[in-house]
């Protein structure tokens, strides 16, 4: 499997801030707040664990150097304030070297007083202070560096943190700080991160990198360089619409409308054609000021599908800012492969309907290639789990203490295994929906396409929705209320779910499974990106591999073509280590 070229290179180093951290610490300061401000770590139980590591590196560092007082590194050594300088402590910290012997002895009398008796253990704790302060001072100077923009994300961040970070691309610093710089939902290819964990690295990268300046985009009613942008205008004059048009006179807009009523079967496919040719539509007025669809040529579709493929700075959208706003753009940042080939794939099927609509000629886009190749950064994995990983993942949440969330993601990995139903089709699913067909029992399912289908509740189905019901205090499907929902809240057995909670809540137990599993670790690496539609994957790989029939599998899972079965199968792979194997051995 191919791995990240950073990928042995886990290894900690230590910057400017780690020694104002420890100074601080040796100040007295409250640990969790030093961590705060230098660490970029927020939570008590981090920052035990980061105050370890740096000392421990520190130590480490003087040990090395052949310092006999590394064990100081990291102590808090308190001296009581009413602790008298030493005389010549007190000229040293004055600058009263030019001063007479009787100057200097009356004036440490008066802002001193008389001269008391040394506390022995309050002078040794400060001599054992300043032998701190001085250790810290000589390593920082022999030892710190400077963070780079070249510097590999495990050289300042803590393992786990940084494989997260390697896997989505943010290999080195520089390349997580364009992208936090660019704004926009940049940390949604992180596993188990969310908006306040997002917050807490900005600040933390801060401390090691200046944020880069960028020009804010702006895609209001003018162009950055203060020529005015076409505004919304019907797509033909009237004196060009053709005749024969079946549409009429419209604004472009009015066309997108148009084509998504008369196509779009779901809200899903709405937003999304929505979003597409919004897109496009931007670019177009920005890049393209007065061209109309009727207008684009060969060379305006090529343009497109370039700025695709590598999303300029100033079309990637801040964080927050609203449509049509400074700050705004039309993307949240780059786009995988797939992403780009839906692009052109909906931006031609629009204008596709108007060529059948009789309302333009021709679709440039028919004439270039929307092929985009494989993502480099994808490795090629079934995005399903193992008959292996999921035993370990059900022995995690068995061992858990039990709870209305424990046992929610016992039910899931288990009846989401046996059924492969989309997260939405789970979260509409209702006791009532269950029917006795003459095959046997199954749940009826209005799914994707608003097409009806029903899917077997088979004998590990019913067994997970007895437990979890059972758990729940609801008793068994055959008894329990019809209205009651399949998957419910953690806090009111008969209350659904919003499906950002289902899709946060399997992310984090997910993770927090895997982390805790013997599993090697190549396998927790991918298992740490599963996410609730893992589980249908694994349901369709599931009976693949024990040979099910590919109509039974389309129809338990409702795909519209058998093609989609492709996904799920690793027989062509299976094939090829095989018959490798027969001539090289194993």
């Amino acid at each position: 499997m191919a791995t990240s070229p950073y990928a042995s290179r886990y290894t900690r180093r230590l910057g400017p801030h780690h020694f104002a951290y420890l100074r601080a610490i040796a100040e007295g300061l409250e640990r969790t707040d030093c961590a705060r401000r230098y660490l970029g770590i927020e939570h008590g139980h981090e920052a035990i664990t980061a105050h370890r590591l740096v000392v421990d590196q520190v130590r480490a560092a003087a040990r090395r150097r052949g310092e006999p007082s590394a064990r100081l590194i990291g102590l808090t050594i308190r001296v009581p304030d009413s602790v008298q300088p030493s005389l010549e402590d007190f000229i040293a910290e004055r600058g009263l070297d030019d001063w007479s012997e009787a100057e200097v002895t009356e004036l440490y009398l008066e802002l001193c007083g008389e001269a008391q008796s040394p506390d022995p253990k309050a002078q040794r704790r400060e001599r054992l202070r300043k032998r701190q302060m001085a250790l810290l001072k000589s390593l920082e100077q022999a030892v710190a560096q400077a963070p780079s923009p070249s510097d590999f994300v495990g050289g300042w961040f803590d393992e786990a943190l940084a494989r997260k970070l390697d896997l989505a691309g943010f290999h080195t610093l520089g390349e997580l700080n364009a992208r936090v710089s660019a704004g926009g939902v940049w940390y949604k290819s992180l596993p188990a991160v969310g908006k306040a964990k997002a917050r807490r690295i900005e600040a933390f990268l801060r401390t090691l990198l200046p944020r880069e300046a960028q020009a804010l985009p702006f895609f209001g009613p003018l162009r950055q360089g203060g020529s005015a942008l076409v505004p919304h205008q019907p797509l033909f004059q009237p004196h060009i619409v053709p005749a024969a048009s079946l549409l009429g006179e419209l604004t472009i807009e009015q066309t997108v409308e148009a084509w998504i009523a008369a196509r779009a079967n779901s809200e899903a496919t709405r937003k999304v054609y929505a979003r597409e040719v919004g897109r496009f539509l931007v670019w177009l007025r920005h890049e393209r000021p007065g061209v109309s669809p009727a207008q684009l040529g060969v060379r305006d579709a090529v343009a497109f599908a370039e700025l695709l493929r590598d999303i300029p700075i100033h079309f990637i959208s801040r964080r927050k800012a609203a449509p049509g706003t400074i700050g705004w753009a039309p993307f949240r940042g780059q786009l995988t492969p797939a992403s780009r080939k839906q692009a052109l794939t909906v931006v031609s099927s629009w204008l596709d309907w108007l060529v059948e609509a009789r309302h333009i000629e021709a679709n440039p886009f028919r004439l270039i290639s929307r092929k985009q190749g494989d993502d480099r950064d994808m490795r090629g994995e079934v995005k399903a789990i193992s008959e292996g990983a999921m035993q370990a993942l059900l022995r995690y949440f068995e061992q858990a203490e039990p709870s209305p969330a424990i046992h929610r993601m016992r039910f899931l990995l288990r009846f989401l295994e046996a059924m492969g139903l989309r997260a939405s089709e789970l979260l509409a699913a209702r006791l009532g929906d269950l029917v006795t067909l003459p095959e046997g029992l199954a749940l009826k399912v209005h799914g994707k396409g608003a097409k009806n289908r029903h899917v077997t509740l088979n004998r590990q189905a019913r067994e997970a929705l007895n437990d979890y019901l059972a758990a729940r205090g609801l008793g068994d499907f055959l008894n329990a209320d019809p209205a009651t929902p399949v998957l419910a809240s953690a806090l009111d057995p008969m209350t659904s779910i919003s499906y950002p909670a289902l899709y946060q809540t399997v992310r984090r137990w997910l993770e927090k499974a895997v982390s805790a599993s013997a599993l090697p670790q190549h396998e927790k690496a991918q298992l740490y990106k599963a996410s609730i539609h893992w589980l249908r994957h694994t349901f369709g790989t599931r009976l693949i591999e024990k040979g099910a029939a590919p109509d039974a599998v389309q129809s338990s899972m409702g795909h519209a073509s058998p093609a989609t079965l492709g996904r799920y199968t690793r027989s062509s792979a299976k094939r090829q280590f095989s018959e490798v194997a027969k001539v090289f051995g194993e």
